[in-house]
């Protein structure tokens, strides 16, 4: 836990107490097995489950423990970029803080529970990508989406105007990190959240949809008196698109086109790119964008690529740190554990490449080994304490290693 501790003294905004409790929850929402719920967690730490629900009440700093934990990592030639997209949170109940109708991808339908925003940091290197998160947040309920057929008003806050408060939250932290560009789904892809996030000093990456509208910029002459002309009438087609690119990806190959054009819908000129790729007789198309027009398209590619980290943060966080699994009602208690669970992974993460580069190898990124590793841990520490023995003479063993490491899966 030394990476945990090392970031937790340098944000230095928690007591002793609030200390002790989160190093305890972080290794229970490891190492348990079983679903993470405060009754569970606490048959894995000598605290109460009431000791969980009260601590949780407590602010904490986790934009700022996240912040150290990335920078731990970092290395002077990674490119760090932002991505951000929501995930749906299974809940029942009536009475639960936020409970709303939010869509839900893996039923492809919009269902009734909670919602989480997620801003993370995703780390591009030559060898791989890989995803940390930096801040989450509770969907609130969108009252108005409630009534079926009534009218919104034109100032009714809408959740793209959440997601985009969500950003300018930890916005200083993103171009503290030197982070240039903001990675998002087609869902985002709309003329409030693109300019929104521009006029916080970053790129969108985003892609369009397939009806997506897109005319070449004007370039004749303009008319002395009245508004400039900005498009030619008609729109641009696949033929348009200029400077092919041809890459192998898997066991085909894709072809990435690109040129700059007028969104009508985003209401300003973007650099798209084409991508073509056959998948048997047809052939699928995409369009991806940026805001930053002078932006090289093969780039423009590999980062929205890299956008599908923030997926894997989700399913992890959910399959293994209990990101679904919080029973509390308490609105205080909800943004703690979301937080907690993503913080945890995000130290696994971490864990693993600091036991990689100890052992001088190299090997894909397992929670279930690193779950695996802190269940047979926190097993041995409860025999210790049972049975009085010796602490030192067990850990420092050189079999102690090989214990925690038992039914891994070899690499």
């Amino acid at each position: 836990m030394a990476i945990l501790k090392q970031a937790l003294n340098k944000i230095n905004c928690i007591n002793k107490s609030q200390y002790t409790f989160f190093v305890t929850l972080i290794k229970g929402l490891i190492g348990s097995t079983g679903k993470k719920t405060f009754r569970n967690l606490a048959r894995y730490a000598n605290l109460t489950e009431h000791t969980f629900a009260r601590q949780m009440t407590k602010a904490s700093n986790f934009i700022a423990l996240n912040i150290e934990m990335i920078k731990s990592s970092k290395n002077d030639d990674d490119v760090l970029i932002a991505a951000q997209d929501a995930s749906f949170i299974k809940k029942a109940g009536k009475h639960t803080a936020g409970l709303d109708t939010f869509w839900n991808g893996c039923a492809s339908k919009a269902e009734k529970g909670l919602e989480i925003d997620v801003i993370a940091v995703i780390k591009c290197t030559e060898e791989k990508k890989e995803g940390y998160t930096l801040s989450a947040k509770q969907t609130p309920p969108n009252t108005a989406s409630n009534n079926k057929g009534a009218k919104k008003n034109k100032g009714t806050r809408t959740r793209i105007d959440f997601y985009l408060e969500h950003v300018k939250q930890v916005r200083s932290q993103l171009l503290n990190l030197g982070i240039q560009y903001m990675v998002a789904d087609a869902f985002f892809a709309k003329n409030k959240y693109v300019n929104g996030i521009a006029s916080f000093g970053l790129n969108v990456i985003s892609k369009l949809r397939k009806d997506a509208r897109l005319h070449h910029l004007y370039t004749g002459p303009q008319k002395s008196r009245g508004r400039k002309r900005i498009m030619e009438e008609h729109k641009i087609d696949a033929e348009d698109y200029k400077d092919p690119v041809t890459l192998e990806i898997g066991n085909g190959c894709a072809k990435l086109s690109s040129g700059i054009a007028y969104s009508p819908s985003l209401k300003r000129k973007i650099k798209v790119v084409l991508v073509e790729k056959k998948m048997g007789n047809k052939v699928g198309r995409a369009t991806l964008f940026s805001t930053n027009i002078e932006q090289n398209a093969l780039q423009i590619y590999q980062f929205y690529v890299a956008r599908f980290q923030i997926e894997f943060i989700f399913r992890d966080a959910k399959g293994f740190t209990g990101l679904t699994d919080c029973q509390s009602r308490d609105p205080r208690r909800l943004h703690y554990r979301f937080n907690a669970s993503l913080t945890a992974l995000n130290f696994a993460k971490l864990q693993d490449h600091e036991s990689q580069k100890a052992k001088a190898s190299q090997h894909p990124f397992s929670m279930t080994n690193l779950a695996r590793e802190y269940h047979v841990e926190i097993d041995v520490d409860r025999f210790i304490s049972m049975f009085g023995l010796d602490q030192k003479l067990i850990k420092l063993h050189p079999s102690y290693g090989n214990m925690r490491s038992f039914a891994n899966v070899r690499h």
